[in-house]
């Protein structure tokens, strides 16, 4: 499974990087343009896929194993992993829509308690700090603009924006 799953980040790690390199503005002289921390994370994420590929290949040549050996369709149907990327994407979805910091709010206890965390107040707490760190290092650290959401949630965003220091 591990050599699919590897394969196919390869696969898509590249294709994203041409595409962020085709629809981002030029680097100019004094910036270092819109592409370079993507394709930083996309070159990282293409070296580590193949680590794992390499990895995977060895142990499947030292068991003596098939490709299709470990291929547990059922399994990973009932899995915590289908879950959780089933999260990530209705997160994709609802970003736009109800803004950054009730989406990850919300993903970071929803994934908390996929998880296994049962203490709701303090998975509430390490979610509200989590999202509040990542929200002042991409917005004042980083000066990434990211989503408000629309309607009530966008004037929510904005009056927390107010009250954060930076």
């Amino acid at each position: 499974m591990d050599i699919i799953v590897s394969i196919v980040m390869i696969a898509v790690a590249i294709y994203l990087y041409v595409l962020v390199g085709a629809q981002s503005p030029a680097a100019t002289e004094t910036e270092l343009g819109a592409a370079f921390w993507p394709h930083i994370i996309l070159i990282l994420m293409i070296l580590l896929s193949l680590v794992n590929l390499y990895q995977a290949f060895k142990k499947m040549k030292a068991e003596g194993g098939k490709l299709t050996d470990g291929i547990d369709l059922s399994g990973f149907f009932k899995s915590k992993l289908l879950v959780g990327m089933v999260a990530v994407v209705i997160m994709a979805v609802l970003l736009p829509i109800i803004g950054f910091i009730p989406t990850c709010l919300l993903f970071l206890i929803g994934y908390g308690f996929l998880l296994g965390e049962r203490r709701i107040p303090r998975m509430i707490l390490i979610s509200l700090i989590l999202t509040v760190v990542i929200y002042i290092v991409f917005q004042g650290a980083l000066d990434i603009m990211l989503p408000r959401g629309t309607g009530f949630f966008r004037s929510f965003a904005l009056t927390i924006e107010t009250i954060l220091p930076f």
